[in-house]
């Protein structure tokens, strides 16, 4: 049975409420247009038309005792999603001043109203596919506010943990946020499955950054070795703001990433940065669509991978640049390396310019270890496979380096640095 049959097998709405008929439109669209196929261009080396779902257990599988939570010496605030539903238990409420964070699940239930837009994104005729099965069934996540002028000391962890239950292997978080003019915000958003979580997760990111803002976004996707991840970011950059958004992808058999930044009014800068490991068996595409709306944007853009055995990476690039968006800047760089003789890489960076006052440039590359520098770490005592290993972690350290937020970066060190199949070094001291 396909996944969209058994979707439509477990879809449920409430009738008589504000967001059923937008939830129907979306799933009825979704099945209308069917799963997409390596014929078009977006998914062209990834395959999902195979993928399929278990359907729940009729007797739900009690939990292991409270999940592992990574960043788990971050005592800043955090929401918890364990199997698709918040946990309070393991949440920390937050106490910044102008900033609202509410379940996505409270807000269903009291205001769903306030959530039309973002389901209408979702019931378009001309929605993703993914984005629309997110609207049809999404049941929890976070709505985040953050009011105007406030500058938020400590960033927000939002956390979803998958524990293996057999019983609620499908999830379709959904996290929204709004950050007002002049504000500051730091995201950190987290994908974590133990290591027998089967899961499909297919989850959706908006996020809005008002004028002359500052927003920092963090996603991390570190799933079992037999999930399935499917993540989507919306970010929408006004007059003079700055989002940056960054993604790191270490765990998932299969994992497809795609971020959509609109630079919609003169001034907004958009920085996406990003690090992928593909082991043997994952296989982790990314895509992203940079969209200069507006003159006088800045958009820059570093993807770096890493494959090896028969892991396999993805990453497409466009930059699109709009007729009339005069005197933009776009940067974009895609750096990858293979480690293996059976690993691949496919990199496709693509510029779509109807201006003539611009400067854009882009770059790829697809290699292996250089054997000279290799020889030369050798030539000064360090035996070939701990050279090897230096060069691999300090290629995607660079990347690494860019994170701001000191529990995160010290978790990615160690896990760049501690995989046992990717021959990095067993211990890097974080700087």
């Amino acid at each position: 049975m396909t996944l969209l049959d058994t979707l439509a097998r477990e879809f449920r709405v409430e009738t008589g409420t504000p967001l059923a008929p937008l939830r129907e439109r979306a799933f009825a669209n979704a099945r209308r247009r069917g799963l997409p196929t390596v014929r078009d261009e977006d998914w062209k080396y990834t395959d999902v038309t195979a993928l399929t779902l278990a359907a729940s257990a009729a007797t739900p599988v009690p939990a292991a005792g409270p999940p592992p939570l990574p960043l788990a010496a971050d005592d800043g605030p955090r929401l918890v999603f364990v199997d698709g539903r918040y946990n309070p238990a393991l949440s920390i409420a937050n106490t910044d001043a102008g900033v609202t964070v509410r379940p996505l699940s409270a807000v269903l239930a009291e205001e769903p109203t306030a959530l039309t837009t973002l389901f209408e994104c979702g019931a378009a005729d001309d929605a993703p596919i993914f984005d629309a099965l997110n609207t049809a069934f999404v049941e929890d996540g976070a709505v985040i506010e953050v009011a105007a002028d406030v500058a938020v000391a400590r960033p927000l962890t939002v956390l979803f943990v998958h524990g293996g239950r057999d019983h609620n292997r499908h999830a379709a978080p959904l996290i929204s946020v709004r950050v007002g003019a002049r504000s500051h915000f730091t995201l950190v958003e987290v994908h974590y499955g133990r290591d027998t979580a089967a899961n499909l997760t297919n989850a959706l990111t908006d996020i809005d950054a008002a004028a002359a803002s500052r927003v920092t976004h963090y996603r991390l996707t570190a799933e079992a070795a037999r999930a399935t991840h499917i993540g989507n970011v919306r970010l929408r950059a006004a007059r003079d703001a700055a989002l940056t958004s960054c993604s790191f992808v270490f765990g998932g058999r299969l994992v497809r990433i795609a971020v959509q930044a609109a630079l919609a009014e003169p001034g907004a800068h958009v920085a996406l940065n990003g690090l992928f490991v593909a082991a043997a068996g994952q296989h982790i595409d990314h895509q992203t669509f940079l969209d200069h709306q507006a003159a006088h944007t800045v958009s820059e853009e570093l993807y770096k991978g890493l494959a090896d055995g028969d892991g396999r990476g993805v990453f497409r690039g466009k930059v699109l640049v709009r007729a009339g968006a005069q005197k933009i800047r776009a940067q974009q760089a895609s750096h990858n390396l293979l480690l293996s003789p059976a690993a691949e890489i496919d990199t496709k960076p693509e510029l779509e310019i109807y201006a003539d006052d611009v400067a854009c440039a882009h770059g790829a590359t697809v290699g292996q270890i250089d054997e000279a520098a290799v020889f030369y770490l050798q030539s000064r005592g360090i035996p070939a496979a701990e050279a090897r290993a230096l060069l691999t972690f300090g290629f995607a350290q660079g990347v690494i380096e860019t994170v701001e937020h000191p529990p995160l970066r010290a978790w990615l060190t160690a896990a760049l640095a501690g995989r046992a199949d990717v021959p990095l070094p067993t211990s890097v001291d974080e700087a």
